[in-house]
């Protein structure tokens, strides 16, 4: 289930800024270096792929702990020609996840334990894969060398094939691809933003039966402009533009308030009054003041309802994009980090009090790892206890 992406024109991008600060950086490094070689220095840098590598070597050896150095490697691993560093894609001022699936086991235990939970609960349930950058902004990686790319479409369609008849499939790749010139994922982040987020939620609410609401109907608040997200650790290359990070309120008629409690894997709790903290950016980062952070287990109880609907939701970090436009709908909603998540939390969920459960999770998470065995450890169905 692979592509091969067209090979287009090389295109060298030589910033005059990167090869003075390259060139006054390492002038002696690369003297050194080259020396004895009896090679000129404009050799390297027309691309030479083993002379840059034992650069890079040597540097690393001399320099192994400095993030400057990391940043700079990265920067002469791209002017000779590579465009991928530890999986990630380098392209202009983004950087996006090489998605491989670890096996065909793994998505197939996934899907399975999807079927089994649906016929055993017997509560409407609904699967949603969300595709990463890389296959909805195809224009992020970098054409003008061949990059083999996961066919991500056709996992989402091969899914949602086999789950059919037991579990409904919702299908956002659409969607985000209509809308893939805005900027609905992070340029330094795998994953959405959250006008990616307000995308995917009006092709939930409408598989759902719901009406979506317009983005109008939403306040936005940016707060981070200079973010830098796990991308940029995989691979910081100095040239990446930052990202703005933006959260959207509900401009409701009526007033809302929110109870959201997290619970931890060793059996604390702690527990906020609104969906964004803010002291949270100052004490952990930005990425902790969507929903308060990520925990094993999330409830949202929202005072004053328009609807009385309860949803459990098993995901991954993406959920932080997409669900607070959903909240609209629920008087409660549970999520379940299904990376995280222990037994005993498990043990803990009330599945009759659900009208719907939601399978969520980004195509890269659905296809390197186990994310769903745990469902065996949740209370037996009614009719089924022991």
């Amino acid at each position: 289930m692979k592509f091969i992406l067209r090979k287009g024109e090389t295109r060298v991008s030589k910033k005059l800024s990167g090869v003075v600060f390259l060139a006054a950086v390492f002038a002696v490094p690369l003297f050194l270096l080259l020396r004895g070689g009896g090679r000129p220095l404009w050799d390297a840098a027309a691309g030479d792929a083993g002379t840059f590598a034992k650069l890079e070597q040597t540097l690393a050896g001399q320099f192994p702990s400095s993030d400057a150095l990391r940043r700079l490697q990265v920067s002469l691993n791209y002017m000779g020609g590579g465009k991928e560093q530890n999986g990630v894609f380098i392209s202009g001022g983004s950087l996006t996840l090489d998605v491989q699936p670890k096996s065909l086991s793994v998505i197939n235990d996934n899907t399975l334990a999807m079927i089994d939970f649906a016929d055993d609960y017997q509560i409407p349930s609904y699967v949603m894969l969300i595709p990463t950058a890389c296959a909805v902004q195809q224009g992020k990686v970098p054409y003008d060398s061949i990059a083999p790319l996961y066919n991500q479409p056709q996992l989402i369609d091969d899914v949602y094939r086999r789950v059919s008849g037991h579990v409904t499939a919702i299908n956002v790749y659409p969607t985000l691809f209509n809308h893939q010139d805005e900027y609905i994922y992070y340029n330094t982040d795998n994953t959405t933003t959250g006008l990616g987020g307000f995308y995917i939620y009006t092709a939930v609410a409408k598989k759902l039966g719901l009406r979506p609401r317009a983005l109008e109907d939403f306040s936005i608040e940016h707060i981070d402009y200079d973010y830098y997200g796990d991308l940029y650790a995989l691979s910081p290359y100095r040239e990446v533009s930052p990202d703005r990070v933006s959260v959207y309120n509900y401009n409701s008629q009526y007033q809302r308030s929110y109870t959201v409690t997290h619970y931890s894997a060793d059996g604390t709790s702690r527990r906020y009054y609104t969906l964004y903290p803010k002291f949270k950016k100052e004490l952990g980062g930005t990425m902790d003041v969507p929903l308060g952070g990520l925990s094993p287990v999330i409830d949202i109880d929202i005072g004053n309802p328009s609807y009385i609907n309860r949803l459990l939701i098993f995901g991954d970090g993406s959920v932080q994009s997409y669900l607070p436009f959903l909240l609209i709908y629920y008087e409660q909603v549970t999520f379940v980090d299904t990376a995280t998540v222990t037994p005993e939390l498990l043990q803990g969920l009330r599945l009759g009090r659900y009208n719907q459960v939601l399978f969520a999770f980004s195509v890269d998470s659905y296809v390197s790892a186990d994310q769903l065995s745990l469902l065996s450890g949740l209370p037996a169905p009614p009719g089924r206890q022991s």
